[in-house]
């Protein structure tokens, strides 16, 4: 597989319904020659196979599938890094998919540049009238005081931390720093984002949109029973990426982009504390996670702040389940945080 500029991995469990809207980003004649697609079968029982070997039989030096046993998102993200055969890599859930008007362009770009990482803006639409919501990280609301198409370095960068759908990064970064994501763990694309920063030195920005988000907005109670299923995996992911960065981190912009990003994470923990129904041992984990940032990062826990939480460190949790009902009604109102539009 030769002058392949871009391997996209392709996490495909339980999208067979959009899975061939993903693909067919990639069928044009000025882009399948120069894309390595790996669809990456994690373990799923449904179409999504089948629909792949359709794609690998039709074109197959642009796609392969990859088939594994049950993961999750540490898993693909850890076998496409591995199997990965362009210059850049980049990640693409099975029911979202890349832009077809900017594209080919986007594929020239990269070949001429060597930046260890490129950011490209994204945009979220709506499952099922595939409105756009809007773009995140776009390059003239947010970072037009950078050049543009131009190679700067990440250190001299203020105010600036990626998220994972604006990362595209070099496959080479990614082995020479041999960058694994903790696997059994639903938050792997915030790992992701925060190692590929770290590790990179140079970026360039690209205007134009590549990623397009699919977004659930019609019921809210799908972002709480996701937070209460797997906030025991967000202090997991909080915790080693703590540990990392005090080990990894150097450089005095990069300290400071990314204890800002650990900090909004953390304070996104005691948000889905909040959200738990307040059982005597979701205190208590309340309670250890609380103690552990004051006792191990304590600029972190001076920094996190709010009527509840200070009305909690002051009586021992004591009324945890009660204000944490008062809070849900009151982010429910306000639409913010779980319950943002």
């Amino acid at each position: 597989m030769t002058n392949k500029v871009l391997s996209i991995c392709v996490a495909a469990c339980y999208v067979s319904e959009n899975l061939k809207q993903a693909l067919n980003s990639f069928l044009a004649d000025d882009v399948a020659p120069y894309v390595d697609v790996m669809i990456v079968n994690d373990g799923s029982r449904d179409d999504a196979a089948r629909i792949a070997r359709e794609y690998t039989t039709r074109l197959p030096d642009t796609f392969r599938l990859i088939s594994k046993e049950k993961g999750d998102r540490g898993t693909t993200l850890n076998t496409g890094i591995a199997a990965a055969a362009g210059k850049y890599y980049m990640r693409l859930d099975g029911d979202d998919y890349f832009s077809k008007e900017n594209l080919a362009d986007f594929l020239s770009f990269l070949q001429t540049t060597d930046a260890d990482l490129i950011h490209t803006p994204f945009i979220q639409f709506e499952d099922g009238s595939g409105g756009i919501i809007g773009e995140q990280g776009g390059y003239h609301a947010n970072y037009a005081h950078f050049p543009l198409h131009q190679t700067l370095y990440l250190e001299d960068l203020e105010d600036y931390f990626p998220a994972m759908h604006n990362l595209t990064v070099k496959t080479d970064t990614l082995r020479k720093y041999n960058i694994t994501i903790m696997e059994h763990c639903y938050y792997a694309d915030e790992e992701f984002a925060l190692k590929v920063y770290n590790c990179c030195e140079t970026v360039c920005f690209y205007q134009k949109p590549i990623y397009y988000d699919r977004v659930i907005r019609s019921d809210q109670n799908v972002r709480v029973a996701g937070a209460r299923k797997y906030y025991k995996d967000h202090i997991r992911m909080l915790k080693s990426m703590l540990e990392y960065a005090d080990k990894n981190v150097a450089g005095e912009h990069k300290k400071k982009n990314i204890d800002k990003k650990l900090l909004e994470e953390c304070a996104f923990q005691y948000i889905i504390f909040f959200a738990l129904k307040g059982s005597r041992q979701e205190k208590e984990e309340l309670k250890q996670f609380d103690y552990f940032l004051k006792d191990e990062y304590p600029c972190i826990y001076n920094r996190i702040d709010g009527r509840q939480i200070r009305i909690l460190r002051k009586t021992g949790f004591n009324g945890y389940r009660l204000l944490a009902w008062q809070k849900m009604q009151k982010d429910r109102h306000l639409k913010r945080n779980l319950f943002e539009r």
